[in-house]
């Protein structure tokens, strides 16, 4: 759902206006949510409101967010279907079916649920065959994904049960793609866009790239993505920035339940991803408050050039245990070196005594960042682990850093911070 919102917002700008350009700039001042937005939130209230998932529940709640949310760029034939007292299907194979369907991905507890969910969330407008199968197919793609399964084992499924041609790369389907807003000619594509991007920017960006129906495409693609990858906490905050508090509560209140219901798949999810529940509050409540801030993954095993990761260390340099062994295992640590940058790692002492023996070199740590703003540091757990501190010790030596765009702290750092603020 996050990834969804995400991908719509951005793929708006250049839906009627696509660009050959892959280094596009993912916001601008034209970027809105649009109907894809709007439909995946009646389908989030859905499936929370209603435990019996009924035909008629969802008819009133999409009819309900479409008047509430007018001007969105619904379709001819469904915006009439809006309006409509008599809310019969219309035998539609358009992607509006596939746009709207992440959150029974991340709602269903078996492959067999989101597939029958997805059929039902279909079929109240598009009940042609294709149509069902376009949401089917997404749905699917999200289960597996943020079920464990790896990306041949996604193809062979969707390629066996849906009958899609997987086997294409987006630099040459682009060649003569065009603007097409039926299941078949889109759902592929953005299964494809999955497949091939390695992170969530790539899936993004490849979405985009490929054109056509660019915020429903990039919609789908990013809403399988973010079952796998990171989404960038940057963005995700500019992102919810665009919508209202109404909506905000929605995606809140969908993740909390998803993660209570799915708690076989959660800590999966979590382990893959930046933004838990509670990072997404926090990054919620700081998108309101107007800064943003980089919130630490709970593990991090590699790294991309210009991120640094910040560990705490001892005087001595004897990097032998916890954070500091991954550092000089993984991140260019040196041995006998205990402060400062050292490769891809930067070392904060915190085995010298007290908390106030600590600040100085947080500080340092902080004028350095400041200074290098085209690196992106992560701050670990410092001292709270063989040194004996806990977060509430030593995250209001951090209080300078939080709002900092390129500081990524961690999410129990950022709670103390929050509530001495």
């Amino acid at each position: 759902m996050i990834g969804a919102i995400i991908g719509d917002v951005v793929g708006s700008t250049y839906e009627f206006n696509n660009t050959k350009n892959y280094n596009f700039e993912l916001l601008t001042p034209r970027s809105a949510f649009t109907d894809d937005t709007v439909m995946t939130m009646a389908v989030a209230q859905w499936l929370m409101d209603d435990p019996g998932h009924h035909h008629r529940t969802l008819v009133d709640l999409m009819q309900r967010f479409g008047h509430d949310y007018p001007g969105r760029g619904y379709g001819g034939r469904f915006a009439q279907w809006l309006h409509y007292r008599k809310t019969e299907p219309y035998n539609s194979l358009g992607n509006g079916s596939g746009m709207r369907v992440s959150p029974v991905g991340y709602y269903a507890k078996t492959l067999e649920q989101a597939l029958e969910l997805a059929r039902v969330s279909a079929e109240v407008t598009h009940n042609h065959p294709e149509g069902v199968k376009g949401a089917q197919a997404i749905a699917a793609c999200i289960f597996m994904a943020r079920a464990g399964y790896d990306k041949s084992d996604i193809r062979a499924f969707v390629k066996a049960r849906f009958g899609y041609d997987l086997d294409r790369r987006i630099a040459d389907v682009r060649q003569t793609y065009h603007f097409d807003e039926t299941c078949p000619g889109s759902v592929p594509e953005a299964i494809i866009c999955f497949l091939e991007g390695n992170t969530f920017e790539e899936v993004l960006r490849l979405a985009v790239w490929l054109g056509g129906d660019t915020d429903t495409v990039a919609c789908m693609a990013c809403s399988i993505a973010a079952a796998v990858y990171p989404v960038p906490n940057e963005l995700a905050c500019k992102v919810f920035g665009l919508l209202d508090d109404r909506m905000r509560d929605i995606v809140k209140e969908f993740t909390l339940q998803c993660f209570k219901r799915n708690g076989e798949h959660a800590d999966q999810w979590i382990a893959n991803n930046v933004i838990t529940f509670d990072n997404l509050r926090l990054t919620l409540n700081h998108a309101a408050k107007g800064y943003r801030q980089l919130i630490t993954p709970h593990t991090i095993s590699t790294l991309h050039p210009g991120e640094i990761f910040v560990f705490g260390s001892n005087l001595a340099g004897a990097h032998g245990g916890g954070a500091a062994a991954v550092a000089m295992s993984k991140f260019g640590a040196k041995w006998g070196v205990g402060v400062g940058m050292q490769g891809q790692s930067y070392a904060i002492p915190t085995m010298q005594g007290g908390v106030e023996t600590i600040r100085p070199y947080v500080d340092q740590f902080i004028e350095f960042a400041r200074l290098h703003p085209e690196l992106t540091f992560y701050v670990t757990r410092i001292g709270c682990g063989i040194a004996g501190f806990t977060p509430r010790e030593i995250a209001p030596l951090f209080s300078a850093a939080l709002g900092m765009t390129n500081v990524a702290l961690p999410m129990d750092f950022i709670e103390v911070l929050n509530n001495n603020e």
